[in-house]
């Protein structure tokens, strides 16, 4: 997203985008009854918003739980070499337990939500992703007992 597509949004744009973070099924006439335009407005600063990366995907969210375990694990580095940290977020990217990555500022590098089946499959994954890269000085894994906030919705601190 660009700084000029933040920028371009108006009142009507933040409204029709608080909608569809809490409900992505509204049809563009339901969008528009609810913040005072026609359905083809809704439906061209949708497109807008879509074009313009502000809008970056629609998709079902699954609740982690029906699939089985999910861990909070910190991943530090030995030394950190700009090319080993590419390397690791290039191969984070293909393993599909991960559900988010992020490259943290403080004591660890990295924090990666992973899903697994059971504890076994887990340290399994552990050992051949984690522990088999040697840039990995050490890693601590938080298993999560239940979910007490979870929101897509967007709203920045003010």
């Amino acid at each position: 997203m660009t700084q000029n597509a933040l920028a371009s949004l108006d009142g009507f744009d933040r409204a029709i985008l608080d909608l569809v973070q809490a409900d992505n099924l509204l049809t563009h006439a339901e969008l528009g009854q609810r913040v005072g335009l026609s359905a083809s407005a809704v439906r061209r600063r949708l497109a807008r918003m879509r074009q313009g990366g502000v809008i970056v995907a629609d998709v079902a969210l699954v609740d982690p739980a029906a699939l089985g375990l999910t861990f909070l694990v910190s991943v530090r580095f030995g030394r950190e070499v700009p090319s080993r940290l590419a390397a690791f977020r290039a191969a984070i990217q293909s393993e599909a337990c991960v559900s988010q990555c992020y490259s943290v500022a403080g004591d660890i590098d990295f924090v990666l939500v992973v899903h697994a089946t059971d504890p076994a499959a887990y340290e399994a994954w552990g050992e051949r992703v984690l522990m088999g890269n040697p840039d990995i000085e050490r890693y601590s894994s938080t298993l999560v007992w239940s979910r007490v906030k979870f929101a897509m919705a967007v709203e920045p601190a003010r």
